[in-house]
Formats: C-alpha cells, structure tokens, sequence
C-alpha cells in the first residue's frame, strides 16, 4: 500500500511541473509577440537609439518644380536593412531605396496641400513615422518641363545627380529682333551674329570672361527648342587673346532632326567651328553628335546654336572638356581636335573663362565650371486639364 501511494503521488507531482513549464512557455510567447509590435519600443540594444534625423517643416515647392526631400535616420546598427515607404502621399511621388523624396506637381489638381507620411522599417520589424505637409504654390502651365543633371543621363536617370529644373527664354512678340529691330526673334535672328560677334536679343547678359548656355523657344516651351552657347561679348576686351574653348555635344531622343541653326566663325570663315559628325534616326527619333571647336579674340564672340529639340524624352549631355573620351587632366596647348568620337591629344577645355553657367528665363542658373559634363533636357509633361 505504502508502494502505491508512493507511485500515485510521483505521477501528481510530475503532471503539476509539466503543468507549470507549459504556463511558462506561454507567457514567454506572449510577451515577444507583444514586444515585436510595440513601434514605440524595442527587442535589442540594435535599435533602441534608432531615430529620424532629418526634419520636414514649412515645406513648398512651386508647380512645375521638383520637390526633394531626404529622410534620415540615425542610431541603430550599420547593419540594419532598412526599407523606406510612402504611406501617404500625391500621385507619382516616389522614395528611393535610400528615402529620397521626390516629386514634380504636373495637374492642377496638384496645386493643394498635402500630407506626406514616410514609414522606415528595419529587418527586425521595429518601424517609425514621419508626417507633414507639403503645399504646392503657383498656377498651372502646361507644357515641358526641363532639368538640368550632372553626368550622363541620356538612357537612365540618376535622381541623386538632379540639380533642379530649368526653363527656356520665350518671346512671343513680333519685329524685335536684327539690327533694325524689324525681324522676328527666330532662333537665328535671336543669336543676330554680325560683325564677327553675337548681339543677342533675348537671353542672359554675354560677358567676355564667362560661358553662357540657356535653351530658347520661340513662342512658347512645349514644341521646339534650341540650345544656345556662347563665350566673349562684341566690344569687351579680355586677356589673354585669343582664347580656346572645346565643348561636345551629344543629343537623343529628339523627335525633330537637330542640326547646326548657328556657327559663331570668327577666326577661320572657311571652318565650322561648330560641327554636326553624326546624326542617326530610330522609330522617329534623332541623335547627334557636335564638336565644338573655338577661338576668338577680344573684343568679338564665339559661340552655337542647335536645334530644334522636340518631343517628351529628349536628352542633350554636354562635355565642357572638350572630348568624348575624358581624362582627368587637361593640356593647355594650342594643337586643336576637331573630332568628338574617339578624339586624342590635347583638350583645351574652357581656356581662360573663369566660369560657365546655364540660365532660366527666371534669371536663375547653375554653375558649370566644376561639373566636366551635365545633362539637360525634358524631364516630365505639365497638364492643366
């Protein structure tokens, strides 16, 4: 009997420990599914300093423009993979892999405010939020919008290397251009190249010592558009003289056949400094390629114009070195290249310009002169209806 009872009271004490271990387990697992969905709190030393460092206040962009922002955060571990989300956010606003932020207001319906939420989430699960609002300003326009890049962006488009957007000079008036302002402002007669040096109408000021580039329309900014440069201005003296300056230009994507509209031939009448290699055309659309090769002296201008550029994809990379085939350095010598495919031997570069800019017809630009090659060229449409 003693035996049994024995027995019987092993078997209890067995089934009220497997008891308590079971209980234990549970609490174990209710506990991390509690943790795993709590965002205001974390599960390791990884994350708990994990935080948004970049700061959203008072934010606007003007219709047409584009609108970046960088999410950031800081704290966590270098090893966190992280994954950036738009939880709220207008139409065709994207975030990069990296939580840059980009959008261009195109519809009128854009010209609101809007909320913007950016969730962040690590491999762990562990999440947080940031909300704001962006207000769009200005009225609707329809038509292209342009942008400037750094690099090559013909094929593909790197949204790091955006450096904003740019608009074309217009002019919609008649008999203001020429020498007796009785012609009108036709690509051509916009440039007015007379007496061995431009007399530009309509455009951003010339100056002997700095290089001008600035896209023109005619009438407006959605059909064709032309590419002007140009270096020296008529009756400014610089020094030294005469001065060198090499430019490629490569085009794609034009729905128009671009060619050589003006070449600014001061030094050599016989010789285009501006010159159209090649030019080839698939399913309607036109690249090119364009050595520019120039020197003048002081007190006269050198320069081009191309075009017309038209359509919704076109793209024009433009090398200030001065040859398709960069290198890191550039000589100073006078032997001059008159080829951009493929070029060797000396690379004159801007010769003693002490700057280059684009120009918008807002008087806005951007500084050339450190950026050896840039891209520019239509972006996206603007619709009004």
């Amino acid at each position: 009997m003693k035996n049994i009872l024995c027995i019987i009271i092993i078997v209890l004490f067995s089934i009220t420990t497997i008891s308590c271990a079971k209980k234990e387990d549970s609490d174990l697992s209710e506990s991390t599914d509690n943790l795993s969905t709590d965002n205001s709190s974390t599960d390791n030393s990884t994350t708990e300093d994990f935080s948004i460092s970049s700061s959203a206040d008072n934010e606007t962009v003007t219709f047409g423009q584009t609108y970046q922002y960088e999410f950031t955060t800081s704290g966590g571990s270098a090893s966190d993979n992280l994954t950036y989300t738009l939880s709220s956010g207008p139409d065709n606003m994207t975030i990069s892999s990296t939580g840059l932020v980009e959008w261009t207001p195109a519809t009128s319906s854009d010209i609101d405010t809007h909320t913007i939420t950016i969730t962040v989430t690590t491999a762990s699960g562990y999440t947080l939020t940031q909300t704001y609002d962006l207000v769009v300003t200005g009225t609707c326009v329809s038509g292209n919008v342009l942008a400037i890049w750094s690099g090559d962006q013909r094929t593909s488009t790197d949204s790091t290397k955006f450096l904003g957007n740019i608009t074309a000079y217009t002019d919609n008036a008649s008999d203001n251009c020429g020498q007796s302002n009785n012609l009108d402002c036709t690509p051509y007669n916009n440039y007015d190249l007379r007496s061995s040096a431009e007399h530009l109408n309509i455009g951003p000021t010339p100056s002997a010592t700095k290089g001008n580039m600035f896209f023109y329309n005619q009438y407006d900014n959605t059909s064709y558009t032309y590419l002007f440069w140009m270096f020296g201005k008529s009756g400014s003296s610089f020094s030294p003289s005469p001065n060198h300056v090499h430019l490629d230009v490569f085009t794609a994507n034009s729905t128009s056949s671009d060619n050589v509209t003006v070449s600014d031939d001061f030094w050599n009448s016989d010789a285009d400094e501006t010159l159209q290699e090649s030019q080839s055309e698939s399913s309607g659309l036109y690249s090119s390629t364009y050595a520019g090769r120039y020197r003048y002296s002081s007190g006269y201008s050198d320069g081009g114009v191309l075009g017309p550029f038209s359509g919704s994809s076109y793209r024009i990379m433009v090398d200030l070195g001065g040859k398709s085939a960069l290198s890191p350095t550039h000589s100073t010598t006078t032997s001059e290249d008159t080829s951009a495919s493929g070029v060797s031997g000396n690379d004159l570069g801007l010769g003693n310009l002490d700057s280059f800019k684009f120009w918008s017809k807002d008087n806005s630009s951007f500084s050339l002169g450190n950026v050896d090659n840039f891209t520019i060229g239509f972006k996206t449409s603007v619709s009004c209806q």
